[in-house]
């Protein structure tokens, strides 16, 4: 909404500027109320498509992001970048040999030439589509494969685009203050062909955020997930997650608990390996909280099955295999 007010205050900043600080010269500058959310909406949404810089300043919960200009001239090239590509001219030979960058700007493309078709197809009755020449070529309830989709390139001889929102039962959270915890489940990721013994003995350990109000998503930073499998060789996908996206490699993984009583047990799980994890401008998992490492639904209390007691008072998760 003020993306071009915010281009020319940090324009002709002599600094970076906080959220706060850019919030309050865009009110002076249109004399005029500006929300907070608003002016971090629009930041985030200029950093990621590369128009200005950002950068995260401190740790844990006293961290604050900070933005700052590019020179007119860069501005200028990486704008030019994103527009250049033409995201069903490519082959898929070239695709697959393309860096998550410009796979990224891939979808960027595609989502600036087929916006409109992309918002009145993904999440209406069907969770996942897949694009193809500019037409929707699949829509389902499951998740396509690489396999899948490799085979409907190979049927159609056009490079196809994987889409899904996330089902989310989740609302934006106001900013995380002390005395403000999210509940947590301790999990080990270990690779698909493990066994269960070298999963508790190889795997690593991520402590994730649980949401009940999310069905079935796993979600892992890429960095983590190639310690263990690199993704290098899986098809990228777009998702969209409380209005913002992510990109990602669906890699199936095992996933390991051990509850309060040392009982240890895995499941086989597809798992979502997001992109630049850390950058909350291109990662909407931290919105809710900065602070995210993994994030975990409900379907894995049904999987294994788990009885989970959340402690308000001793602020952790008492984990009980079934």
């Amino acid at each position: 909404m003020y993306e071009d007010h915010i281009l020319s205050i940090l324009g002709g900043a002599q600094k970076p500027l906080s959220i706060a600080e850019v919030r309050d010269a865009l009110m002076k500058k249109l004399r005029t109320y500006v929300s907070y959310e608003t002016t971090k909406r629009d930041l985030l949404t200029l950093s990621a498509n590369g128009l200005i810089h950002s950068k995260s300043v401190g740790k844990g919960k006293r961290v604050t992001w900070i933005f700052w200009s590019l020179e007119r001239e860069e501005r200028h090239k990486a704008s030019a970048q994103v527009k250049a590509v033409k995201p069903f001219e490519v082959s898929t030979v070239e695709r697959d040999s393309m860096t998550p960058e410009e796979l990224i700007a891939l979808y960027d493309s595609l989502l600036e030439e087929h916006g409109r078709l992309i918002r009145e197809s993904v999440g209406k009755g069907s969770r996942y589509i897949v694009l193809c020449n500019g037409k929707v070529v699949y829509a389902s309830n499951r998740e396509p494969s690489d396999e899948d989709i490799r085979n409907m390139e190979k049927n159609l001889g056009k490079v196809c685009y994987v889409l899904t929102e996330d089902p989310i039962e989740e609302s934006h959270w106001n900013p995380i203050g002390d005395g403000d915890y999210y509940p947590t489940i301790d999990v080990i990721i270990g690779g698909a062909q493990w066994g269960e013994e070298e999963v508790f003995r190889r795997g690593l350990k991520i402590t994730s955020d649980f949401d009940t109000g999310n069905p079935d998503v796993a979600a892992f930073n890429n960095e983590d997930v190639n310690l263990i499998q690199p993704t290098v060789t899986c098809i990228m996908r777009r998702a969209f997650h409380l209005g913002k996206h992510y990109d990602y490699y669906l890699t199936t993984m095992k996933i390991g608990i051990k509850d309060a009583e040392g009982v240890k047990r895995c499941v086989t799980k597809p798992c979502r390996s997001v992109l630049s994890w850390t950058k909350p401008e291109r990662n909407p998992f931290l919105l809710a909280n900065p602070n995210r490492r993994g994030f975990v639904g409900r379907d894995l209390m049904l999987a294994f099955p788990l009885n989970v007691q959340l402690s308000g008072k001793n602020k952790q998760s008492n984990i009980l295999i079934e």
